[in-house]
């Protein structure tokens, strides 16, 4: 039986607002000072470049599924670069704008964003695309293109295995319920081109992450 979207959507993002404070401090230990973190600003950087390339003075990047708002509020710390968070969960929000307040947070729903169109230079979506059911990812992707500038860079990144569920009990903050669905790499490089972005580089974590291989996906709108 295939998931319920809204069900499953809605299940993840209500554990999202239970968890959020614990949540934070979770991740903010597994990244402060480890590979991870260090790994995961040199795509951060990689970003800022490849956005910059244009020769612009500034360039706006949102940053979809911003959690309690690091990765924002890193950008936002690169010259030229406007940064905008962007969450499901209100309390993540929350945490956000009590963390990093100079930082631009709003609501959102990834499958449907309703912003204007063309109108960022760079989207990076860490640990966000996973917790949609697949049959709903290329709308996601579709939407993430709708408001990128012509050739402008998607970055995101995606759980490597296969299937989908609701998971009770999930590896990095156990508890409450969230959703995961999980990619092979040709697979997600065909969901991508369906949406009609061109993947330009597939670039895996150097390590596992608790147990789970993760890849990150670099893509351009032609």
């Amino acid at each position: 039986m295939k998931p319920d979207e809204v069900h499953v959507t809605e299940v993840t993002r209500e554990t999202y607002d239970l968890i959020a404070s614990g949540y934070a401090r979770r991740i903010n230990d597994l990244v402060s000072d480890t590979w991870i973190g260090r790994f995961e600003k040199s795509l951060l950087d990689k970003l800022v470049t490849l956005v910059m390339a244009e020769r612009e003075r500034t360039a706006e990047i949102l940053d979809i599924g911003c959690g309690y708002g690091k990765d924002a509020y890193y950008l936002s710390q690169k010259e030229g670069i406007i940064s905008i968070g962007l969450d499901y969960s209100s309390a993540m929000l929350s945490e956000a704008r009590r963390h990093f307040p100079s930082v631009s947070f709003i609501q959102g729903d990834m499958r449907r964003l309703g912003l204007s169109g063309s109108h960022f230079r760079g989207v990076w979506a860490n640990g966000c695309v996973y917790h949609v059911p697949k049959k709903e990812l290329t709308r996601v992707l579709s939407e993430m293109r709708h408001v990128l500038k012509p050739s402008g860079v998607l970055s995101f990144n995606f759980k490597v295995g296969s299937g989908e569920q609701l998971e009770e009990n999930p590896r990095s903050y156990g508890g409450k319920p969230r959703f995961y669905a999980y990619y092979g790499i040709e697979e997600m490089r065909t969901l991508v081109a369906w949406a009609d972005l061109e993947v330009v580089e597939v670039e895996p974590y150097p390590k596992a992450i608790l147990g789970e291989r993760i890849v990150q996906i670099w893509a351009l709108k032609r």
